[in-house]
C-alpha cells in the first residue's frame, strides 16, 4: 500500500511540476523541454537506483514511476505532433517528433553517465 501511495504522491508532484514549467514556456516546445529533461533525469535515476540496492522500493517507486511518470508527457507529445500535422504545420511537427526521440536519448544516455559519474 505505500508503494502506491508513493506513485500518487510523486505523480501529483510531478504533473504539478510539468503543469509549472509549459505555463512557463506557453507552447508546444514546453512538452518537448519536460520530455527532455524527463529523459535526463530518468537515466540518472535508473543509474542512482541500480547502484544502491539497499535503498526502500517505495523511493524508487516515487521517483521514476510517480514523480518521473507524472512529470513526463508522451501522451501530450503525441496530440502536440497530431495538431501541428493538422494545422498544415507538417515540417515543424515531424521536427518535433523525431527531435524528441533523438534528443531525448542522447539526455537519457547523458544522464546515466552523468550517474556513473557522481557515484
Amino acid at each position: 500500500m505505500i508503494n502506491l501511495l508513493s506513485i500518487f504522491v510523486g505523480g501529483g508532484i510531478g504533473s504539478l511540476l510539468r503543469h509549472l514549467v509549459c505555463l512557463r514556456i506557453g507552447s508546444h516546445w514546453a512538452v518537448f523541454v519536460v520530455n527532455i529533461l524527463g529523459a535526463l533525469f530518468i537515466g540518472a535515476a535508473y543509474e542512482f537506483f541500480a547502484d544502491k540496492s539497499g535503498l526502500r522500493p517505495e523511493l524508487r517507486s516515487f521517483v521514476m514511476t510517480g514523480l518521473l511518470g507524472g512529470f513526463t508527457t508522451f501522451s501530450t507529445y503525441m496530440l502536440d505532433f497530431g495538431t501541428l500535422l493538422g494545422g498544415q504545420r507538417a515540417g515543424e511537427g515531424f521536427l518535433y517528433l523525431f527531435g524528441s526521440l533523438a534528443v531525448g536519448a542522447a539526455f537519457l544516455f547523458a544522464g546515466m553517465k552523468l550517474a556513473r559519474f557522481c557515484l
